[in-house]
């Protein structure tokens, strides 16, 4: 009764195993821990331990003729400050598996950041730390759900044409892994991005049907390097919740270089919504030192300010420690001290010489063949 799924699973078996054989692997991972000091404005002054958006994954490329390289990767969330396995589920982070080339672009299909999600990076200076802007920008009752990895995705980035390239994803559906019946849960996600060196930006939309208000988002982002130890970053956003209120974040980030190994970083956001009392503003302000690109120590102070009907804080995003606030408060500044190192070798990881660590960019390469597997800049 079952011989067709043997046949297919042997058959499968046997594709996979010379690819693995010559493919490249890459073994990766970051390690982001902080140590904080939460005040809600209220009842609540508790410090904390959090695990930011660490991860541990591998992904690799085989190039089977000139312009038609395979590619795959399998990320999972290591939450490092409670070793909490999530049930051992594996690839809760940007997975995914894909064919490119330099002349005709990238196609891949898994679960992975939108492009509206990705389009913000260049305005985010304080991405995964207190006072990240999606504190303001990724609020579902205010903003709506727009941050997102949709499953069931289909996705296709053009070529590089000057420093322009356009992003597509459909998603068939967002959430479970069989299409409902009407498949009320379809995703889309578009974005046109620049890289021009000193000048960046992006324009993003993104519509997420549900059956009944269908919401969606515009998203524009520019950042530009007025000097070499100065960089400054607009960011605007439009979207609508699964209720139909809309809501605008505006606001500019930036960063400057006082030295070779030290920065400071600055972020003021506001969020107008059309829900009575909900507006709120967020300011943010650190020190960065970087030992190298991959081991950094930072101190920030961020702060949210809340109107009568709003109960966002600083520090609500990609961090394992994040305690809620009462509707109307001032959050006072959240102070997190963190210290960042990216050494990753097989087996093993340097010791943590701080309250806070993370393991990151750097990479173990195990090469299985003659091709080489850089990061794989998706």
């Amino acid at each position: 009764m079952n011989r067709h799924h043997l046949v297919t699973c042997l058959i499968a078996g046997g594709l996979l195993t010379p690819a693995l054989a010559t493919a490249d692997w890459t073994l990766y991972g970051r390690a982001h821990l902080s140590a904080d000091i939460l005040d809600d404005g209220a009842d609540y002054n508790e410090f904390n331990l959090s695990s930011n958006s660490s991860r541990l994954g591998f992904k690799g490329e085989r190039e089977f003729r000139e312009q038609l390289v395979a590619v795959f990767q399998i990320e999972q969330q290591v939450d490092f400050d409670t070793a909490d396995d999530g049930g051992l589920t594996l690839a809760t982070r940007d997975t995914f598996v894909g064919l490119k080339g330099d002349d005709w672009g990238m196609l891949r299909i898994g679960k992975f950041d939108t492009p509206f999600k990705r389009a913000r990076g260049d305005a985010n200076f304080f991405g995964d730390r207190v006072g990240d802007l999606r504190n303001l920008a990724r609020s579902r009752a205010q903003t709506g759900r727009f941050d997102q990895r949709f499953n069931n995705s289909i996705h296709y980035r053009t070529p590089d044409f000057g420093g322009l390239t356009w992003d597509l994803q459909y998603s068939n559906e967002t959430g479970d892994a069989t299409t409902e019946d009407g498949a009320p849960n379809k995703g889309y996600s578009t974005a046109l991005n620049l890289d021009m060196g000193d000048l960046s930006g992006a324009l993003a939309y993104e519509k997420q049907e549900d059956g009944a208000v269908d919401p969606d988002a515009f998203r524009a982002v520019l950042a530009y390097s007025i000097t070499p130890a100065l960089r400054m970053a607009a960011f605007y956003q439009n979207s609508e919740t699964t209720n139909g209120d809309e809501a605008d974040v505006y606001g500019l980030g930036g960063q400057f270089r006082l030295t070779p190994s030290l920065r400071l970083n600055g972020h003021l956001f506001q969020l107008d919504s059309d829900l009575n009392e909900a507006d709120a503003s967020m300011y943010a302000i650190g020190l960065e030192y970087r030992v190298d690109s991959d081991l950094r120590f930072y101190g920030d102070v961020a702060m949210v300010d809340n109107d009568d009907a709003s109960q966002l804080t600083p520090w609500g995003q990609a961090r394992s420690a994040g305690p809620g606030g009462p509707p109307g408060r001032r959050r006072p500044p959240c102070r997190s001290a963190c210290a960042t190192t990216s050494e990753l070798q097989a087996g093993s990881a340097p010791a943590t010489r701080s309250a806070a660590a993370i393991v990151g960019p750097r990479r173990t390469t195990l090469r299985r063949g003659p091709f080489n597997c850089d990061e794989l800049r998706m």
